[in-house]
């Protein structure tokens, strides 16, 4: 049995628009984070971001295109579409790499400065380490020289001061390093450690690969778009193909009894046949003060007796060979 196409439902294309918005948005979001990077002028940030709205609507509109060419059998305009969108999405995913590497960038830069700050906690906790060893050194000289009361005692409390400094720096330095987890830094830092590459290379690897992936994602919804539109359109102009009809037997015909005609019957068939009547329903009405439905009677008898024949206007006419 073959399969029937049907038009998607309306849950299918909203899924299917939802996709294609959302990917084409991000798309347009990555070039532009490098397009607006360029120049710090507000002039130029619209110069640039206008310049990366119409490369990422153009470079889908033609893959859109490309479909339509390949659905004409235009096969020529379709290998210049696909190189026209070839060169745009070139340039649309070196965009998206340059806005993507540009926003990892600004996490590790901020994951950088969140490190260099738990750094510098860590070195003030080491130097209150070294303070409170001296002070404990101090103490025991304290305690040889017999000074217990006085030195020790001074020693002890200013220890257990800098202890509760060391604490609180803790707490700060533990937070500082909770907000400071990124889950995509962690993602790079992990392939890093087991490829064994430095982690620029990885940081360009998965950027370059997102982008692609978010060009042809689109590109793929974008076409599938295009051939539901397409099918819908032949669908409206020419319909569903119609099932094979199944033979019908003959219909049994009975003989009609003779149907007796009016008395001005036959003086209406003079009348027509002398050119003194046109050969017309509402003549005829007009003449016999007769409703519609007896007139098309009447128009059925006289085709039975070969007086009329009915043309392909549906407009009766008198038969000549009469």
């Amino acid at each position: 049995m073959k399969y029937q196409r049907l038009p998607k439902g309306h849950f299918a294309l909203f899924v299917i628009y939802l996709i294609t918005g959302a990917s084409i948005a991000a798309s347009m979001v990555f070039s532009l984070l490098l397009f607006l990077s360029l120049d710090q002028g507000p002039l130029m940030k619209v110069m640039f971001g206008g310049l990366a709205l119409v490369f990422e609507v153009g470079k889908f509109y033609i893959w859109y295109e490309m479909g339509e060419r390949l659905n004409r059998r235009d096969r020529l305009g379709a290998g210049k579409a696909l190189c026209f969108y070839g060169i745009l999405a070139a340039l649309s995913i070196a965009g998206s790499v340059g806005g993507i590497n540009a926003a990892t960038n600004t996490l590790l830069q901020g994951d950088k400065a969140r490190a260099a700050l738990v750094q510098s906690y860590d070195d003030r906790i080491a130097a209150l380490d070294r303070e409170i060893e001296i002070n404990e050194q101090a103490a025991q000289a304290y305690i040889e020289m017999d000074r217990i009361a006085t030195g020790m005692t001074r020693m002890l409390k200013r220890n257990q001061a800098l202890m509760a400094q060391q604490d609180e720096l803790r707490r700060e330095r533990d937070q500082v390093a909770v907000e400071s987890q990124d889950s995509l830094m962690g993602l790079m830092s992990g392939l890093a450690d087991g490829l064994g590459w430095p982690l620029s290379r990885v940081q360009f690897g998965i950027v370059a690969a997102l982008s692609m992936l978010l060009d042809f994602f689109a590109a793929f919804f974008i076409s599938l778009l295009g051939e539901e539109i397409r099918f819908r359109r032949h669908h409206r102009l020419h319909g569903s193909e119609p099932a094979p009809a199944l033979p019908q037997p003959e219909p049994v015909v009975e003989p009609a009894e003779p149907v007796v005609r009016p008395d001005y019957y036959h003086e209406l068939v003079e009348r027509l046949k002398a050119g003194e009547l046109r050969c017309a329903k509402g003549a005829v009405s007009a003449l016999l003060n007769k409703s519609k439905e007896e007139v098309e009677d009447i128009f059925h008898w006289l085709q039975q007796d070969g007086v009329v024949y009915r043309k392909p206007n549906r407009h009766f006419a008198l038969n000549d060979a009469e």
